[in-house]
């Protein structure tokens, strides 16, 4: 043995002993007794510090990072697919409009006005909202009324809450220093990034950014190329969020490339991640930014070393900054420094300190929220007052049933079901540690603090109570709410997967059930959204079956929300007598409306009794392929339900049969 080699030898027996778990674990450089005897090379003096500065052998590493890279080519595949889905053209004029000449902008702006953002309202309010539902509102009688409808077809997407992002940058004039989105819920971090991308779009010449409303009401086509920018973004997230969960899976399951591989396949073919990952919305985003964060925070347990600690707080920040609905990674700072201490007295100052930097970084990514909680409260009130409208906090077992619906909606049946037993395991390992006397054990080097996967688990679980007191009476769009803690099982299945015996059998049995239970499910979502790209997508089946009623006499339409694209197809706003329903009211006896309308997943026509089926016929348009097409959570591809009477065959590929 060469004398250099005695010596780190020597430096190693004479240290002091110390099984904290930072000493049984290094991330940076886990050095090997080959290693350590490794001869003295010319020109280079090895040294203890050298030696463990030394990388570990390149074979492994180059291996995960080539694995890595093939499912990020993967996620942007599927993220991509179908990213031009829903947006607003003049290929609805014909339906709009009949035999009449379509309007210009100018003639809607004249007529129905622009969408000016009043100071003292939030952006997502509207300014023109029915309150009083209890009688029937005919919403087209004047040409105000029909211009109103025909720009919401115009600008708005198949998505109901993407037009909310570009309202709020519609309110803004940098030039004049008039930076207040007047949207909270949405933060910072998405709102500002938004209108760079498509600045950054408009000058390589994807986009055109102007001020003249009535140039995208002529050519809706260049509007929703807004859409797909912001769409863009997410998906970048999307992505980031492979890296993340892959890594994150990999140290929960003591770094086994398989358990992180499958954990990110999972995530990619999720559907509630297939679903947000298509959506113009910062929910998905959010999700990635609080995985981030419990990343670095693992990171810190097994270390110990600062800079991981407020690389998490300064992620908890940031994902409280790009969404509300983040708030339960408040968790993290205050559990990381009691898993790190064991005591939580003696971890006080980093959980407040923690706490302190995660609460600056957010007021820093939304500093209108501390401005007007200062100078104008009312707008923030505004926004935050319509947002928990939306919203009604109940505990019951009818939305505990609701919420595990969508759960399993969002992750698939066999991730939910093998993540929650792996969560339960998490919480199970680290309960011994706490409860023993003295300094635990030295686990294996590629082992992480038995406690990192509470980090995982207890702001999942907060996430999943606040879902679920909310889950009562709400439709399957609700479960993008739920997009963390779907995730979140992802991750624990995956990482359950290095716990299994050596059997080569059963690992391939479970990871093909895993993949195979996520797949299937995410590929209806993708599909769904690669179906409303076509120019003959769902709406416009329903659109030809409305006409069709309308030339065999119809007049009267009935519906319970306003028309828009998202909710409704196109139909005649000149030849119909488009009327709003009471919503909690039944409908009148005799019914006075000739056709009924209503999409999936929106609300049931009240008192359905009182629609005899001798007069009535109810169908739905179009007909689903499969069973597995039904996409509650999803927007694209929309079945709609008709209520009509049975005369009437229904044709475009209806169906008698309501599987809603």
């Amino acid at each position: 043995m060469s004398l250099p080699a005695i010596g780190v030898h020597t430096a190693i027996l004479e240290a002091p002993l110390d099984c904290s778990w930072s000493s049984c674990y290094d991330e940076r450089h886990p050095f090997t007794e080959r290693q350590l005897h490794r001869p003295t090379t010319r020109g280079h003096r090895v040294t203890e510090n050298s030696v463990l500065r030394q990388p570990p052998a390149g074979g492994p590493g180059k291996f995960r990072w080539g694995i890595l890279c093939c499912l990020l080519l993967l996620g942007a595949a599927v993220f991509c697919t179908g990213i031009h889905w829903g947006l607003p053209s003049r290929a609805a004029d014909p339906f709009l409009f009949g035999n009449r000449t379509p309007w210009t902008g100018q003639e809607i702006i004249a007529l129905a006005g622009g969408w000016e953002t009043d100071g003292g309202r939030g952006a997502d309010v509207d300014p023109d909202a029915i309150s009083d539902r209890r009688q029937s509102i005919v919403l087209n009688e004047t040409d105000a009324q029909r211009a109103a409808i025909v720009r919401r077809y115009r600008l708005y997407s198949y998505q109901p809450d993407e037009m909310v992002t570009f309202r709020a940058l519609a309110s803004m004039r940098p030039g004049e220093g008039k930076l207040d989105p007047h949207l909270y819920q949405y933060g910072g971090l998405w709102v500002y990034p938004v209108g760079a991308c498509l600045k950054v779009a408009s000058l390589a010449g994807f986009v055109t950014v102007k001020s003249d409303l009535a140039h995208y009401l002529d050519h809706p086509e260049q509007f929703g190329r807004f859409y797909v920018v912001t769409r863009l973004y997410t998906v970048s997230w999307a992505l980031v969020g492979t890296a993340v969960v892959f890594e994150l899976a990999r140290r929960l399951s003591g770094a086994s490339p398989a358990s992180a591989t499958l954990a990110t396949l999972c995530y990619i073919c999720m559907p509630v991640v297939v679903n947000t990952a298509h959506e113009a919305k910062p929910h998905l985003p959010g999700a990635v930014l609080m995985l981030a964060s419990i990343l670095a925070a693992a990171r810190y347990v097994d270390t110990g070393r600062r800079r991981w600690w407020l690389a998490s707080a300064v992620l908890c920040g940031t994902a409280l900054g790009m969404v509300l609905t983040a708030w339960p990674i408040l968790a993290i700072p205050p559990l990381m420094a009691w898993l790190r201490r064991n005591n939580w007295r003696s971890a006080l100052d980093l959980k407040l300190a923690g706490l302190v930097i995660t609460l600056l970084v957010f007021l820093i990514t939304n500093p209108y929220v501390g401005i007007n909680l200062i100078c104008d409260r009312e707008v923030i009130r505004s926004n935050l007052g319509n947002t928990a409208a939306m919203f009604k906090v109940t505990l019951s077992g009818m939305g505990l049933l609701n919420a595990a619906q969508l759960v399993r909606e969002g992750a698939s049946t066999v991730v939910a079901i093998v993540g929650c037993i792996a969560a339960i395991g998490f919480l199970w390992r680290h309960i011994p540690v706490n409860q023993r006397g003295g300094k635990p054990h030295c686990p294996p080097q590629t082992m992480p603090h038995p406690g990192v996967g509470w980090l995982l688990v207890v702001p999942a679980a907060i996430s999943l109570i606040q879902f679920a007191l909310a889950a009562e009476g709400m439709p399957g769009e609700y479960g993008r709410f739920a997009v963390f803690p779907d995730v979140c099982l992802g991750v624990a299945a995956g990482a359950a997967f290095g716990c299994l015996a050596r059997c080569r059998t059963a690992r391939g049995a479970f990871a093909a059930a895993m993949i195979l239970g996520a797949a299937l499910p995410g590929a209806g979502y993708l599909r769904a959204f690669v179906r409303d790209c076509r120019e003959n997508n769902s709406r416009f089946v329903a659109a030809e079956e409305l006409q069709r009623h309308q030339r065999e006499g119809g007049q009267v339409l009935g519906m319970l929300v306003e028309p828009a694209p998202y909710v409704c197809p196109p139909m005649d706003v000149f030849s119909w007598s488009i009327r709003l329903l009471p919503l909690k009211e039944p409908i009148e006896k005799p019914v006075s409306c000739d056709v009924l309308i209503r999409a999936w997943q929106t609300p049931d026509f009240p008192d359905r009794g009182s629609l005899s089926p001798e007069r009535f016929a109810r169908y739905d348009v179009p007909t689903p392929a499969w069973p597995w097409d039904a996409t509650p959570m999803s927007w694209a591809d929309k079945t709609f339900e008709l209520v009509a009477p049975p005369q009437r065959p229904p044709e475009n590929g209806a169906t008698s049969s309501n599987a809603d």
